[in-house]
């Protein structure tokens, strides 16, 4: 047994790995944000489009992972997307224009789509449930770091190799961990000869296989609470993926008048409050069996009150308190992922586990695509003069929209319902289960 849970920790490790460069890319057009605008010579929304295109491609791709999860198998589906991200950073690096930096950045997008609902899949296969939300919350915390590595870490990267031989720096060891991942993980316990862990029915491959994409949505997307989850995931990442990953640091430097070094200093508060919350909440929620749907509506109005002060703050007066608010929004940001992703497994069987969890995730980073060039086309409209830089009223109206948007989620948790998928529709396979339509 010690050597199997060595196994099982070593693997946990590399796909950790694996999350961290996720978060890398989704968050570093923040810090190059500028170098991007004066190298490519674009405009805050060809900027936004550049973004944004990661998330387009994640998220389109996020059912079909899903699905392929279910049926091929994770550890094909993270070596294969892995070295599909590596070659998309290196194109990115190279990109002499606009429309290749957007090619490079949506195959970053599509490649990484294939990490972390693959990982919930591994993880569901080597770990008892009990342990979900923790291990989940470890993926987030070390999804934090990769956050935090795209601040200030990044904004030296940039600063002695450039924003072109950072991105390809990174998408060189991009392929060493793809390589390394098809060598170390397994789907299963089976596959190594060990027991299986999960108490849950493990249907064959071909039984999983006769059960259509089309057949999984209609079930997934049937659940109410499932519907729910969406539209609150979709508002909350939207504008808190949307901010941290292309506007906080620009705005801390025309808010405040400070340069990219030290705005990627404060803005790593973020990313290590996401990391904490993810790890802790995680933890509290299989520890202590908390309220989930209690835990998130405490996090989502602690986070509304947060945009509101924002809103009423004036330039200059108030960087002290950028820190601490920065380290609450990742707090709280981080913290509602391993909730929203064991709720979501709770309202299906596990053979429905890569499928709904694909799809929640999908739509989280869909409501990031949109936000983004959104909010850029918001500054370019408030700010009519050509300008790399933005007035205190333009953000203003930006944090109205964070704020609408969290209100809204935080309605769509009151009505979700607090029920868990019944005991025979968790145990019981596809074939013949006449509880699944």
């Amino acid at each position: 047994m010690k050597t199997f849970s060595l196994y099982r920790v070593a693997m946990v490790i590399i796909i950790a790995v694996l999350y961290f460069f996720v978060c890398l890319h989704r968050h570093s057009p923040s810090v190059v944000a500028r170098d991007l605008t004066l190298s490519l010579h674009i405009d805050a929304v060809t900027l936004g489009i550049i973004a944004s295109s990661y998330f387009y491609l994640y998220a389109a791709m996020q059912p079909v992972v899903g699905f392929l999860a279910d049926t091929k198998g994770p550890r094909r589906v993270m070596t294969v997307f892995f070295f599909v991200s590596a070659a998309g950073s290196l194109i990115f690096g190279f990109a002499p224009n606009a429309l290749t930096a957007v090619v490079g950045r949506a195959l970053i997008g599509a490649g990484l789509a294939g990490i972390f609902i693959s990982a919930l899949k591994v993880f569901s296969r080597w770990y008892p449930a009990g342990q979900f939300a923790s291990l989940t919350g470890v993926m987030v915390m070390i999804g934090g770091l990769g956050g935090l590595a795209a601040s200030a870490p990044l904004a030296y990267m940039v600063v002695h190799l450039g924003w072109r031989g950072s991105f390809v720096a990174i998408g060189v060891v991009s392929a060493a961990m793809a390589f390394l991942t098809w060598i170390v993980v397994r789907d299963s316990p089976e596959e190594k000869g060990w027991p299986a862990v999960s108490t849950e029915v493990n249907p064959s491959a071909t039984d999983v296989e006769e059960i259509s994409l089309s057949r999984r949505l209609a079930t997934v997307f049937g659940n109410l609470n499932f519907c729910l989850i969406c539209l609150s995931v979709f508002l909350i990442y939207g504008a808190a993926f949307s901010f941290q990953g292309l506007w906080a640091v620009p705005y801390v430097m025309d808010v405040f008048g400070v340069d990219k070094v030290k705005a990627g200093l404060l803005f790593m508060a973020w990313p290590l409050g996401f990391g904490i919350g993810g790890f802790a909440i995680g933890y509290l929620s299989d520890r202590f069996s908390l309220n989930r749907k209690n835990t998130l509506l405490a996090g989502l109005a602690l986070s509304s009150l947060q945009w509101l002060v924002l809103i009423f703050l004036k330039e200059g007066d108030y960087l002290f308190i950028t820190a601490p608010f920065f380290f609450l929004f990742g707090l709280t940001a981080g913290g509602f992922l391993p909730l929203y992703f064991s709720m979501t497994r709770d309202l299906f069987p596990l053979q429905l586990m890569g499928t709904s969890t694909g799809l929640a995730n999908g739509i989280s980073f869909l409501g990031t695509a949109i936000y983004m060039p959104l909010t850029g086309f918001l500054l370019r409209s408030a700010d009519t003069a050509p300008s790399a830089s933005y007035s205190v009223d333009s953000y203003r109206m930006l944090l109205i929209v964070f704020l609408a948007s969290y209100a809204v989620a935080f309605l769509a948790m009151l009505l979700f319902s607090n029920r868990r998928a019944s005991p025979s529709l968790r145990r019981s396979p596809f074939r013949g289960d006449k509880s699944i339509p």
